[in-house]
């Protein structure tokens, strides 16, 4: 019997991709990824993820209404976000456990967990959801003021940004769709390729248009001013955009965040060279040819004020924000349960979960 069974009380798995995505690609690897959990004994039913943000409420009813206790993902991050905030939206959240097979772009949790993604890797992912090794991964709890005003409450489960990064995510959301209107070219020049040339535009416009703004940051009760930032990033997961790793040390399970501060054009570059995953060289060589890299700060809280005119764009886990002056963020511990490796279990940290971060 596969380990998996412990968790799915009786109830099916349910596996929730979108079966348009990739051009249409996806549907073929659906039909894949559904015979691998057939051959591994995985009892399992398919639900397609709906347009608009729908997919929440749609995971939520798997929960609360059919008694779903194990969900499998299959896809983006944005469809990881949809679904665990779908399972958190739900009265049986700390009842459910999550298996993943990355499909999509970056990708960040799955390769933060040791899997590889795509249709190639289906195989083997499916074999660790078979496993059924759970591990606890922390939430972020962000809620967004404006003018002292709560606009917005949100959770994130692998990056918040404010800055560079989230303005480039609305060109490469603006651009494409409308890539995605000619036809050819948009199965040709998507996802990466659209959001690499989203980056270079926003940053060539850091030249002529001042985008930089400042930020007093309150983490776990120390102030830190920044003047001038490009960009800020608060990190959970390890690995970022599928192929950076700003701290070698960071876990997901370990109750902290990671806050990243982009003070300037020098340091954006040391970070995106010295922190790429299979670069050769490192933030210390760069620092040794004038780049400038600012580390990583950690903690549990964060409280974010944020000074300009227009605002900056923030975004979390993909997806646009609306703009904020200030921004809190708290840490809940290991509240999300994901199937995992076993090599990617910490014995300490072996099925449990935090209080669960409940949205009002």
């Amino acid at each position: 019997m596969p380990g998996i069974d412990r968790w799915t009380h009786g109830q099916p798995a349910v596996l929730v991709a979108n079966p348009t995505a990739g051009s249409g690609k996806a549907a073929d690897w659906i039909r894949v990824a559904r015979a691998l959990l057939d051959e591994a004994e995985v009892p399992h039913r398919f639900v397609a993820t709906e347009p608009d943000g729908k997919t929440v409420e749609r995971v939520r009813e798997l929960v609360d209404g059919d008694g779903a206790r194990v969900l499998i993902y299959m896809g983006g991050d944005g469809t990881f976000a949809e679904v665990a905030k779908g399972l958190f939206a739900s009265q049986h959240a700390g009842e459910v456990v999550m298996g993943m097979l990355p499909t999509g772009t970056a990708n960040d949790q799955g390769k933060s967990f040791g899997l590889d993604s795509g249709p190639g890797s289906l195989e083997r992912n499916v074999r660790v959801i078979a496993a059924g090794e759970v591990v606890g991964c922390d939430v972020g709890r962000l809620v967004i003021e404006r003018r002292m005003k709560e606009i917005h409450r949100d959770l994130f489960f692998d990056s918040f940004s404010i800055g560079l990064g989230a303005a480039s995510l609305e060109t490469r959301n603006r651009d494409r769709e409308r890539v995605g209107r000619i036809p050819g070219l948009g199965a040709f020049y998507r996802d990466q390729l659209v959001y690499a040339g989203a980056i270079l535009q926003r940053l060539a416009e850091s030249y002529v248009v001042d985008i930089k703004f400042d930020l007093e940051a309150v983490i776990d009760g120390v102030v830190h001013s920044f003047d001038n930032l490009l960009d800020v990033i608060v990190k959970n997961t390890k690995i970022f955009g599928g192929e950076w790793i700003f701290d070698s040390n960071t876990e997901s399970d370990d109750g902290l965040f990671e806050l990243v501060p982009v003070t300037g054009r020098r340091d954006f570059g040391a970070k995106m060279i010295g922190t790429l995953r299979r670069s050769p060289v490192g933030v210390e060589d760069l620092s040794l040819l004038g780049f400038s890299h600012d580390a990583p700060m950690t903690g549990a809280k964060f409280d974010l004020d944020v000074r300009a005119t227009p605002l900056p764009a923030a975004q979390c886990d993909g997806e646009e924000l609306p703009a904020g002056d200030r921004y809190r963020i708290e840490v809940v511990p290991r509240a999300l349960r994901l199937i995992v490796p076993r090599e990617h279990i910490d014995p300490a940290n072996v099925d449990t979960s935090g209080p669960l971060p409940r949205q009002s």
